[in-house]
Parts: structure tokens; C-alpha cells; sequence
């Protein structure tokens, strides 16, 4: 019987992680040890000091130590609801520290007077008393003495996992096989690039070393975060690479194309176009004479028009007797884009069908065998699109609006379904000119940076904690005009971060807030994908007045109807992800407004990277700002949740790290030219072991 690797066995080898919780953990992609390895930290906390409990400050998290002076349990008899409060004294100074959810059990055992214990959490004032919130408390004994937690992980929240469960067993898994990781990239390459190896930059993320410098690591700011980051980057250049070498080689149908086209085209449409669409579509249509594949990117932000130039580029196609496929990434988009082109179909001459996992296997086959017989010009469709069974009759075009994904994957699946089709990109992510041209080192690029006739700004307001009433007052107005309104929070349920809103809380209190015939919605990233449909296609529809949830909906939702956007901790978003959900609203006929809820503790750095939201209204500038200001972010892992492409995000904080994975990558392909040859395979099994082919 052949040996399983050591990285490759179950978790269930590990001590601490039976079978329920590797389950827990497998709904997180995680199923094996190497995963678990991969399964990077969100953010760090330094409790490598204990400060007096008089040195510390108000809104600052701290690690303090203190005697326990009394503890028990406080109802609210109105509610029915209470609160557990445990006192400290260090000296002559008291913390209060407080839970309001909690194990009775487990907090009745903890407060045994005369015990010392340390407490982590961040610091508030509530009538001139020091107060903890949720605090990390830990149980001193004399063995301990005055030893501190260090520099502790946080990683993302599974819930029946705890937090240190997973510490223990990735300390256990580097103890045991750290030497069992194996480094794929040629150790030249990371000497040139002053990097790590692979398994020292693991063991340094996970198990910070005692002298790390605290501010590089809360800040992912250290050679060992800029290793895994270039881990990444360094696979996804060179399948860009490999593939734009391929290409070059390739030939492709030339289209067609009249001096008049671009004048036909401006006239199929019932609106003016901008001169920003009639320059791309110009650059599209000079791509698709050539005999070479077309590869180009549109770059536009939130509302600009992309999928107008889109519908000029599958016009071509269908005139010179070609079909498209245009691949979105939700089924709510899919249904969109369909009823676009259903009703650009008369004057275009588009015959259109929708292709989602939804369809049944009866519906399917007969959809397949009319796209393959060449019924249908324009299919558009989800990841449905790249199934082995689904044949085009002859696919020209294929448009994949990507929504701030790499998509390089899909790209190379879809391209698979023609004969070197040509191929357009969308993404509706503003990206610094620099970092693009780097980023997408494959495609040419088009920006479209002019708004429609008759666009209106969306209002950016910053409003405070005690603002809360006027800010729901506005809501309730809103939504009595017939209006729609989202609520956006940072985390879907309450978890180890204490203090941020959470949206499983918010949509409970707003359901009570916002009585009936008020009709209130929840989405959330853990919501099985065809409820998050419905939620996102009953909203749009104007079936839901309140919707609360998190980021996921800024994935490309239309919804007209929706005004107003209210997003609570708005400091833990990045600007140009805040610039995404601006775009949700004002999207019909009244404009929208955007209100950031800020907590009256953040940082003066906190406060004026968000007021940047009210000043700038283009997308390009507050991605370049964002980039300025922001710096580096935290990593997602090599594979963390299952076959993700990588984000932007990952990335834009390291520019400089993107700009040397692709001069390493082009030095290894060119180094060796039959790496491009088509036959070969070795470049090829490297990029499909990351998901990236």
C-alpha cells in the first residue's frame, strides 16, 4: 500500500481535532494538514507586555493583570437579558470586565476572589470606570509568574473550533513535518528576491519569533508575509506569461469590420454613447480584424457602460456569423445580463439564452444541443459555461465580466471552447494604471472613465455612534417613499472580534426596528449559493425593502430601487471596497446616499482615509489613495478557501513584489524556451497544482 505524504493526512491526526470539528474545518477548505498550514492569520494581537491598569487608554486594546475582587451575574429584568461582570484591582485600580454572551459555568468557576488572572481587550470609560468588553481573560498561577501570551495569531472564525485549538495544532503540525514542505520555486529566485523559504516563512507567520517586531507583523509587514504573497503572485505571472507566449504563436478568424460598423453600432442603442465607449469599442473592433486572438481588458468603474461596449463587441461577432459567451460569477448577474441583451435582441440580432446550475438535466441537454447546433448566438451563463459536456458550434467571442477576480482560470477553460476565440475582460475594480499594466501583463487594456448622460453622484456622509437615530430616521424615510436601503456589516456573526456589528444581530434589531409592511432581508457569504440568489434576485426585484449583510453583495447587484447604504465599522473595509458597495446604490433615477458609521474611539489615520470617501467620487483616484494610505493587508494563504482566484486585494498593497514576480517569471520562461512549447507539460502540472489552469 503506498504511504500518504505526512502534509497530506487528515486532520483528524492532530491531536485536539476529532471528526466533528475536521468537519467544521473542512467547510473552510480545510481537510488536511498542509491546509491547515495554509490557513494564514487575519490579523495579530501583541500581548508581549503587561501594562498598569492607570497607563492604559481609553479606545487602545492591552494586556493587564490584576486580583479578582467580586464576580457575578446581572439580569435586565425588562428583557429577560443580563450581563456577567467580573472586578480587578491592581493597586488602588479597578477594570471592570464584562460579557454579554457567555458560559454562566465557565465565568462562575473563573471568579474565585484573591485569584489573579490577565485580561486582553480594548480599553472603554463608562462614567469615569475602566471597562473590558469580551475580554481574552487567562488563569495565573505561581508556574506562570509573569510570563505574557506574546505576539498571538487570530485566524478566521470556525465556528465550534476554538481559537486555540487551531494554534495548538498547527505548533504541532511545524513540530512534526516542517521539513516535510517542500519548496516549489528554485531557490535562486528567492535569493534574489532577499526571501525566505517556504517552511521559514510558514513557522514565522504562525509562531511569530520573540524578538518579531510587533508593528510589521500587525501590519503583514514582514519578509515572511511578503514570501507567502509572492508565492502566489509568482504562480499566477507565470501562467499570464506562459499564456501570452502561447497566444502569440496562435492565429485566430479576423472579423469583418466596415468603415461604418462603429457609426451602425452608436445607432443600435436607445441612449447616447459617452466618447469613452466609442473609443474602446474603436479599439475592440480594430482587435477583432486582426488575425491574431483578441485580449483585452475594460477597465470601468461602478456605472460607467462596460456592458454597452460588451454588447457592441458580440454585434461583431454575430455579424460575421460567430457566437459569444459572456461568463458572469453569480446567477443573479447572469439573469441581469440576460434581460440587457434580451431587449437589445430586435435591433442587434442577438438570439439569447441563460445557462445557471439551476437548470435542470432535461432543460440542460436541450439547451447544449441548441447551443451546439448554433440556435443560440449569445449564451450567457455562470461557471456553467466551462462544463466538459457543453460544445459551441463556433464560439468567436467570449466576454468574461470578472468582478474583481484575476479569472485566469476561466479564461483559459473558456478558451478551450473555440478555436482561439477572441477574448474581452471586464472588471468594474479601478485599478492604479501601474499596478494593471503589471497585473494584467497578457491583455491590452481600455479604460472608461466617463459616466453616462444623466448619471448622478451617490452623497457620501460620515456619521457617529451617537448619530444612530437621524441615520435610521433617514432609512425609515427612504424606505416610505418606495424606496430600498442595505445595511452592510464587517462580520456575519459575533465571534472573537468583540465590538464590531455583526449581521445576523443587526438584521435581528432592525426587524424589530422596522416593523411590517417594512419587509427586511439577510445575506451572508455562508448562505448556500442559491439562497444567496433568491435573497439578491427578490431585492433587485423590489421584493425586500431593508437588506442587511455583508460584502457579498457587492458583487454586482442592480437594484434600481435601492437609495441608501449605511455601513457599520466601515474602518475595517478598504477604500476601494467601500467605493464597490457606494456603487450598489443611486443606480435608478433618484441618486443614493452613502453613510459610514464611525466609532468615536477610531484613530485620526482611521478617520481621515475614510473622509477621502466623501471628498473623491472616482474610483481610479481612491484606489491609487487607498494603495498610498493603506499599505500592506492582510494574506489569504496559497489556498486558503478552496480554489479562489486571487484578488486584488491580496496584491495591491505589495506593488513592488508583483513588479519582481513577473521579471522572475519571464526570466524562467524565457530562460528555457520549450517551456512554451504546446506540448510541454511540466510548466503546466506546476500552475495546475495552484489552481491556476
Amino acid at each position: 500500500m503506498e504511504k500518504v505524504p505526512e502534509l497530506n493526512q487528515p486532520l483528524t491526526s492532530i491531536k485536539g481535532i476529532g471528526p466533528k470539528r475536521a468537519v467544521l474545518l473542512s467547510e473552510k477548505g480545510v481537510k488536511s494538514l498542509l491546509d491547515l498550514l495554509l490557513f494564514m492569520p487575519l490579523r495579530y494581537e501583541d500581548r508581549t507586555r503587561i501594562l498598569s491598569i492607570n497607563k492604559t487608554q481609553e479606545g487602545l486594546a492591552a494586556l493587564v493583570k490584576g486580583h479578582i475582587i467580586s464576580g457575578r451575574e446581572e439580569k435586565f429584568y425588562s428583557g429577560g437579558k443580563g450581563l456577567f461582570r467580573i472586578i480587578i484591582k491592581e493597586g488602588s485600580e479597578i477594570l471592570e470586565l464584562l460579557w454579554f454572551k457567555y458560559k454562566k459555568a465557565f465565568l462562575k468557576g473563573l471568579c474565585l476572589k484573591d485569584r489573579d488572572i490577565m485580561a486582553y481587550g480594548i480599553i472603554r470609560k463608562n462614567k469615569g470606570t475602566r471597562q473590558m468588553i469580551h475580554p481574552d481573560v487567562t488563569i495565573l498561577d505561581e508556574k506562570m509568574g509573569q510570563k505574557v501570551p506574546g505576539l498571538l495569531p487570530f485566524y478566521p472564525f470556525v465556528k465550534g473550533v476554538p481559537m486555540q485549538v487551531i494554534r495548538s495544532a498547527i505548533r504541532e503540525i511545524l513540530d512534526r513535518y516542517q521539513e516535510e514542505i517542500v519548496d516549489a520555486i528554485p531557490i535562486e529566485i528567492t535569493r534574489r528576491s532577499g526571501l525566505p523559504r517556504l517552511a521559514e516563512a510558514i513557522k514565522g507567520i504562525h509562531v511569530p519569533p520573540e524578538d518579531a517586531p510587533v508593528d510589521k507583523f500587525c501590519a503583514f509587514d514582514t519578509g515572511y508575509h511578503q514570501r507567502i504573497t509572492f508565492e502566489k503572485v509568482f504562480y499566477l505571472m507565470l501562467n499570464i506569461i506562459f499564456r501570452k507566449n502561447c497566444r502569440q504563436r496562435r492565429s485566430s478568424p479576423s472579423f469583418y469590420i466596415s468603415k461604418n460598423t462603429v457609426d451602425t453600432v452608436k445607432n443600435k442603442f436607445p441612449f447616447q454613447l459617452t466618447g469613452d465607449q466609442i473609443r474602446v469599442i474603436e479599439e475592440i473592433l480594430n482587435d477583432l480584424k486582426r488575425e491574431s486572438p483578441m485580449n483585452r481588458l475594460i477597465q470601468g468603474d461602478v456605472g460607467c457602460g462596460k456592458t454597452a461596449v460588451a454588447a457592441a463587441a458580440a454585434y461583431a461577432a454575430v455579424e460575421n456569423h460567430f457566437q459569444t459567451a459572456i461568463m458572469v460569477p453569480t446567477q443573479v448577474l447572469a439573469l441581469q445580463h440576460y434581460e440587457y441583451f434580451s431587449n437589445l435582441s430586435g435591433t442587434m440580432g442577438f438570439r439569447v439564452i441563460v445557462l445557471t446550475g439551476a437548470l435542470s438535466g432535461q432543460d440542460r441537454n436541450i439547451a447544449y444541443e441548441k447551443i451546439g447546433n448554433g440556435d443560440y448566438n449569445l449564451v450567457i451563463g455562470t461557471h456553467a459555461l466551462i462544463q466538459e459536456d457543453l460544445f459551441f458550434k463556433n464560439l468567436g467571442l467570449v466576454v468574461i465580466d470578472e468582478q474583481q477576480r484575476f479569472g485566469v482560470r476561466q479564461r483559459a477553460m473558456m478558451d478551450k471552447k473555440g478555436v482561439n476565440p477572441h477574448v474581452l475582460v471586464m472588471t468594474g475594480t479601478p485599478i492604479p494604471r501601474t499596478i494593471a499594466l503589471t497585473a494584467y501583463a497578457d491583455l491590452d487594456i481600455s479604460v472608461i472613465r466617463e459616466y453616462p448622460f444623466g448619471h448622478l453622484p451617490v452623497t457620501t456622509m460620515l456619521a457617529y455612534d451617537n448619530d444612530k437615530r437621524k441615520v435610521f430616521d433617514a432609512v425609515r424615510e427612504h424606505i416610505s417613499k418606495g424606496q430600498q436601503a442595505i445595511v452592510i456589516c464587517p462580520v456575519i456573526e459575533l465571534s472573537d472580534e468583540s465590538g464590531l456589528k455583526n449581521a445576523l444581530e443587526m438584521h435581528e434589531k432592525l426587524t424589530k426596528l422596522f416593523i411590517p409592511p417594512v419587509r427586511t432581508g439577510l445575506i451572508h457569504g455562508r448562505l448556500p449559493a442559491d439562497q444567496k440568489d433568491r435573497i439578491m434576485d427578490m431585492f433587485r426585484k423590489g421584493q425586500i425593502d431593508l437588506l442587511v449583510g455583508t460584502t457579498v453583495i457587492e458583487v454586482g447587484i442592480h437594484a434600481p430601487g435601492a437609495t441608501i447604504m449605511v455601513v457599520e465599522d466601515p474602518e475595517r473595509f478598504g477604500l476601494a471596497q467601500l467605493h464597490q458597495l457606494r456603487g450598489r446604490v443611486g443606480r435608478g433615477v433618484e441618486g443614493g446616499l452613502f453613510i459610514l458609521m464611525l466609532k468615536k474611539d477610531l484613530s485620526r489615520q482611521a478617520i481621515s482615509r475614510l473622509k477621502l470617501m466623501a471628498e473623491i467620487e472616482d474610483g481610479f483616484e481612491l484606489a491609487q489613495k487607498d494603495l498610498e494610505m493603506r499599505g500592506h493587508g492582510e494574506i489569504t494563504g496559497i489556498k486558503q478557501s478552496g480554489r479562489r482566484e486571487l484578488d486584488f486585494i491580496d496584491i495591491c498593497g505589495e506593488p513592488e513584489l508583483l513588479t519582481e514576480a513577473k521579471r522572475e517569471a519571464e526570466r524562467l520562461i524565457n530562460s528555457d524556451p520549450e517551456l512554451v512549447r504546446p506540448e510541454n507539460h511540466i510548466l503546466k502540472q506546476i500552475m495546475s497544482d495552484f489552481h491556476l489552469i
